[in-house]
């Protein structure tokens, strides 16, 4: 199979080098922003930086100057944006807010992990905040992937982060200065390991909620051992890189858990979905995540002699239903543009399934919503 017939056309690939993780999805000055882990000079995970581009309608892409190169912090891992629309943090100007991004710097060589922040006030071209790190780590001790959302509980901001098995909340007012406000431990029946890429959102429920606030949910993207394979639900072949959410409420300073879950619920129940995220500064919950050939083998998936390799899902808007087991997320694919697919993709129904294939990615969703499933063509 050649590169043009790998090469998704209307799922996001990098021009060339390795791409992983969404970060920093935003909409800002009138365009999707996606960030993301990229090696320019490699086809494997190695020197991650930010790779840039932008959208008008999420389905067609321009590539733009890479955002944030490694530094003598480290390496640039996965973060967030949002825009500074009271200019708290005095970066921009009146009536020109600033796009502030937030990242894990990672040493190489003794593995220290602390956050760092940039700013920008075209969305392209990034100044590096003097002060990094913002928050100081240890040596050998995990502590990544800061989220920053404004916190519509108390006022401010709140920050989510992972330090290895753990996810830690932390709260501003200027988006500068950090202070701890609560942990988040997994409960016993989820699935354990090491987390990664936390994503926190207030969830729009569908047909609405009457008597209390809009429930939140929590994604957390996981990398377990083989011991916990017997939790994952049989609609998912076992495999070690899952994402699993949770929904609850949160206080201010933490997350807490609806009692009423007891159970692992995943994002997606196929083999190559990781590290999502959602866009800020838009109404709907849009869900951008890294398909990454975990388990290909043979399969048809871009892999180091094709130039390429990296995928994001096409976007999806997700909102909760309640079900007689509780609330569950609902997938539905994202247009905010036309539907008019260039040749090769594929989008029907099919059985019970809204498919969307596109040379070598298919994507599912269960007519309902409920269950979606990712995978590269066999």
């Amino acid at each position: 199979m050649t590169l043009q017939k790998l090469r998704p056309k209307i799922h996001f690939t990098p021009e060339k080098g390795w791409m992983n993780d969404p970060n920093g999805l935003v909409f800002y000055q009138g365009k999707y922003h996606l960030f993301y882990q990229h090696d320019p000079d490699s086809l494997v995970w190695d020197t991650m930086h930010w790779g840039h581009a932008v959208s008008s309608d999420l389905m067609y892409w321009e590539h733009l100057p890479i955002a944030l190169y490694p530094d003598e912090l480290g390496v640039i891992y996965s973060g967030s944006c949002i825009v500074d629309t009271e200019n708290v943090t005095g970066f921009g100007s009146s009536g020109h807010p600033a796009l502030v991004a937030y990242y894990t710097s990672h040493d190489m060589e003794t593995s220290r992990e602390c956050q760092c922040m940039a700013w920008s006030s075209d969305g392209i071209s990034f100044h590096k905040y003097e002060g990094n790190p913002i928050l100081p780590g240890k040596a050998h001790t995990p502590s990544r992937d800061p989220q920053v959302f404004r916190n519509a509980v108390s006022g401010g901001y709140s920050m989510v982060l992972t330090r290895e098995s753990c996810v830690e909340f932390y709260h501003s007012e200027n988006l500068i200065r950090w202070e701890k406000t609560g942990e988040f431990r997994l409960p016993e029946y989820a699935l354990s390991g090491m987390i990664e890429c936390p994503c926190i959102f207030k969830a729009d429920v569908q047909g609405g909620h009457p008597d209390f606030d809009p429930p939140y949910v929590l994604m957390l993207s996981m990398d377990i051992p083989e011991s916990e394979f017997s939790k994952i639900p049989s609609e998912c072949p076992a495999h070690a890189r899952l994402m699993q959410y949770f929904v609850g409420s949160f206080d201010g300073n933490t997350f807490h858990v609806f009692p009423d879950q007891d159970e692992v619920l995943l994002v997606d129940y196929g083999p190559d979905f990781y590290a999502g995220s959602v866009f800020s500064d838009v109404k709907d919950t849009i869900l951008l995540a890294w398909l990454g050939d975990f388990s290909s083998g043979s399969r048809n998936t871009p892999m180091e002699t094709e130039g390429f390799r990296g995928i994001q899902c096409f976007p999806r808007k997700l909102t909760l239903v309640h079900t007689g087991d509780g609330y569950r997320l609902h997938h539905e694919f994202y247009f905010p543009g036309s539907k008019v697919f260039p040749e090769g993709v594929i989008f029907r129904t099919e059985d019970k399934d809204v498919i969307l294939k596109d040379n070598c990615v298919i994507e599912s969703i269960r007519r309902d919503g409920l269950i979606a499933k990712t995978s590269f063509a066999q």
